[in-house]
């Protein structure tokens, strides 16, 4: 059976005490024991007897100071040992909860730096538990949705159509095929993210031209831009490479492409700009729109997180590309922001420069 760590502690603490104890008295009895007989042979006198007699007193005048010594030392440890072990109680008992499902359990400050920062550790660690919880409701959420609707309407089309109530038509065919590319979307972000998941372990850096990278990019995309009548603008402002892996880091540019894409309206604009900062390079695409609310723009990295679910569901977006975005800056040292004011919205991602 485990020793609590009160007792551990306090075991300890009366080792110390004892050798502490035991080397003092051994030091002061040989020290005392030639002291005095150097006094006796000084002024001549018989030390047999109270030699005897005074070593009897010194040793019983030890042992009373040691005991009263332990005494006090146990007294003080329980109630010192008590103050350190009290916090930790209560962090086993928040982990305790947090372990059962209670994210909201938080452990309360420490008198010791080293306590205190592990009860914010654990508490970061609580609410790191929570959003991750919340998303994973909003996920099955978001998902028993997206497949509830097209399922339903292709349901109500396809038993019109089979008991002759509707006849097939064009129309029909078409509305079958866009509930149908709609649960293809779902499907492929689903499998987008597994598949980026799985080759993050793998990544290969190299030396990648930004300038090239961005320009690609826009080439690929520049028949979604047209078709929307949107005007693209490019500012490169760096020369040279960044060290990153070149398909994960043309993912991220290519999702921030894709984010301006879906919520720029028709005639908008969009403008991407690469930029040198503190020794990283800093690719920012701003867009014109409807922007995104305060309240929403902290959590836009997140995994499946959708600030207004009926925007995203019009333009078919299932809450990963930022996520990707957050995590292949993150891979290469690098960090993700936003804003959104006066009508347009700035995302952007930072890489290191190649050394």
């Amino acid at each position: 059976m485990r020793r609590s760590l009160f007792w551990t502690l306090l075991g300890i603490n009366l080792l110390v005490v004892g050798v502490a104890v035991g080397l003092a008295a051994l030091m002061i009895g040989r020290l005392a024991d030639a002291i005095f007989a150097s006094l006796m042979k000084e002024f001549h006198i018989q030390a047999d007897v109270p030699h005897h007699l005074f070593v009897t007193a010194l040793w019983r005048s030890l042992l009373l100071a040691s005991l009263a010594a332990g005494g006090v030392g146990v007294l003080l440890s329980v109630i010192l040992f008590g103050q350190v072990i009290r916090p930790v109680r209560g962090m086993m008992a928040m982990a305790g909860r947090v372990a059962g499902g209670d994210y909201g359990a938080r452990a309360a400050g420490a008198s010791s730096a080293e306590l205190e920062s592990l009860a914010e550790s654990l508490n970061r660690m609580a609410g790191s538990l929570a959003r991750l919880e919340r998303l994973r409701k909003d996920l099955v959420a978001n998902v028993a949705h997206e497949l509830r609707t097209p399922l339903t309407n292709l349901r109500g089309y396809l038993e019109a159509v089979r008991e002759d109530v509707t006849p097939v038509s064009g129309e029909i065919i078409a509305s079958l095929h866009e509930e149908t590319m709609r649960l293809v979307r779902l499907v492929d972000a689903l499998h987008e993210l597994s598949q980026f998941d799985a080759r993050l372990p793998r990544s290969r850096p190299a030396d990648v031209d930004m300038d090239e990278l961005v320009r690609r990019l826009l080439t690929v995309r520049r028949p979604e831009f047209d078709g929307k009548g949107i005007a693209v603008r490019t500012a490169v402002r760096v020369t040279g490479f960044v060290r990153a892996d070149p398909d994960l880091l043309a993912q991220a540019v290519g999702n921030l492409l894709d984010n301006a894409a879906k919520y720029t309206p028709p005639g908008g604009d969009v403008v991407v700009e690469v930029s040198p900062i503190d020794g990283e390079v800093q690719v920012a695409v701003t867009n014109s729109g409807e922007g995104i609310p305060p309240e929403d723009l902290p959590y836009i990295f997140e995994r499946f997180y959708r600030g207004d679910k009926s925007r995203s569901r019009e333009s078919g977006g299932a809450g990963i590309g930022l996520a990707i975005v957050k995590e292949v800056a993150g891979l290469h040292g690098g960090t993700v922001g936003a804003r959104s004011d006066a009508g347009r919205t700035t995302v952007w991602l930072t890489v290191r420069t190649a050394a």
